[in-house]
């Protein structure tokens, strides 16, 4: 999907000045994940199914910070079909910048990307550093009630940083249950 990799540029810029949640380690209102061996609960900020009629596709973006204020961390699957009020239970591929292969000048990589992560680390007042990574990932969808606006699901990524030097963040051991998303549209 060509326009998911825009969608990742936005949604860095979208979630730079979001509020932790006053909720702390309700189901269904945090996730966890462990981040380089470590492992964090995420506070859930925002989690939204975005459909657009226009496009024909859809997007659903779950954000969550961590209870100790650290990391940000926002998981985005997206769909080629703006039909219904969930997602499709599957394994998604997380993978913004798909390599480009020179000898198929007519097929477009970017539809073998269904989703991406963006990562981002705390810099204190609410303020967010995020760096642009290139993906290798998936997100296995267990389980989506189109009819109560809840999903379930694993996830687990490596990000690396696409300037020289940057550094490598290994997502382990990913887990969203009963998370319930509003739909926008």
């Amino acid at each position: 999907m060509k326009k998911l990799t825009v969608l990742l540029v936005l949604s860095s810029f979208l979630f730079v000045s979001c509020s932790k949640s006053k909720d702390s380690a309700a189901p269904g209102k945090t996730f966890e994940a462990t981040v380089d061996g470590k492992a964090y609960v995420f506070n859930i900020i925002s989690a939204t199914l975005l459909r657009s009629a226009a496009d024909n596709e859809k997007r659903l973006d779950i954000a969550g910070i961590s209870t100790d204020s650290s990391k940000r961390l926002i998981i985005t699957l997206g769909e080629e079909t703006s039909v219904g009020n969930g997602v499709s239970v599957k394994s998604y591929v997380l993978n913004p910048f798909p390599p480009d292969d020179p000898n198929t000048p007519n097929v477009d990589e970017s539809l073998t990307t269904q989703g991406f992560s963006t990562y981002s680390t705390s810099l204190g007042n609410n303020n967010w550093f995020t760096d642009v990574y290139d993906e290798n990932g998936s997100f296995q969808v267990t389980g989506c009630d189109a009819t109560n606006n809840v999903i379930s699901g694993t996830f687990q990524t490596t990000l690396t940083g696409m300037n020289i030097g940057s550094a490598t963040v290994k997502v382990t051991a990913g887990k969203i249950n009963n998370v319930k998303y509003t739909v926008l549209n």
